[in-house]
């Protein structure tokens, strides 16, 4: 939550969009740099509205405990490999 008190939202598509122009796949074949690069995409996409779905919820009555595994959680999608 922002400190106006407004839920963030991230643009899930211009977010994915950015994730893979900053991603440098290695590879010589064609395909496997758009198959990695579709990865990347989706995985950032998906990423953004699972923080969207979380975001939604309400953050300000939510337990230290149910706060702590909300964090875990998003900790968890770290690594796109």
């Amino acid at each position: 939550m922002d400190p106006q008190g407004k839920k963030m939202k991230i643009d899930a598509e211009k977010f994915a969009y950015a994730v893979i122009s900053s991603q440098n796949v290695e590879s010589d074949l064609p395909e496997e740099i758009a198959k990695n690069k579709l990865t990347i995409f989706l995985t950032s996409y998906w990423l953004a509205e699972r923080f969207n779905q979380l975001e939604a919820q309400s953050f300000e009555n939510m337990e230290r405990k149910d706060y702590e595994d909300l964090l875990l959680k998003l900790s968890r999608f770290r690594s796109f490999r």
